[in-house]
């Protein structure tokens, strides 16, 4: 593809260079979720038991699973992390991370809280609750992802998943989800 002024606004090289920056193409692409949900001004947060975030409160995510559609994918991590039964929404955000092992999609999903009262897996999980969104995006126990992005997706409407499906799709997709 050839590099034009559009296509260089569109992506960042960064800290890119070199044979980094030509086989990006080519590095494994993992695709996650995480859950937005609000009850009654409180966000549903967790402390993992790794990762970058662990022991500070983040958003319920996890890695979409073979044959798993994004949806079936937050549904399945916010029950499993949390116990809290909860219904995708609109797509309120997207990160793309690459680094020097992956380029990493995570989806970030509205969700509508529909029930149940927060228990933590103790596997992935340590801790699981509602916190008010306002102490959240200060506290220095939250994550710095999660700081950035309460005030930014507390305010905006989302993709919304479309209608739309293929007719006589040959392919057979065992999910079509259309979000605009």
């Amino acid at each position: 593809m050839p590099r034009n002024e559009t296509w260089d606004k569109a992506i960042s090289f960064g800290g890119l260079t070199g044979a980094m920056a030509l086989n990006v193409a080519t590095l494994p692409i993992t695709v996650g979720a995480g859950a937005f949900l609000v009850r009654d001004g409180e966000l549903l947060v967790v402390c993992k038991t790794y990762g970058p975030s662990k022991g500070l409160w983040t958003i319920p995510s996890g890695d979409v699973e073979p044959r798993e559609s994004i949806v079936q994918t937050i549904e399945r991590e916010v029950t499993e992390e949390t116990g809290i039964k909860g219904r995708a929404g609109p797509i309120l955000g997207v990160r793309n991370r690459v680094t020097e092992t992956a380029n990493d999609t995570f989806l970030i999903f509205a969700m509508t809280y529909v029930g149940g009262e927060p228990q933590p897996d103790r596997v992935e999980v340590s801790e699981a609750a509602f916190h008010p969104l306002g102490e959240l995006r200060t506290s220095e126990s939250s994550a710095p992802f999660t700081r950035a992005i309460i005030p930014k997706l507390a305010q905006t409407a989302g993709l919304r998943l479309d209608p739309y499906t293929p007719s006589a799709d040959p392919t057979h997709p065992l999910a079509y989800l259309l979000y605009v």
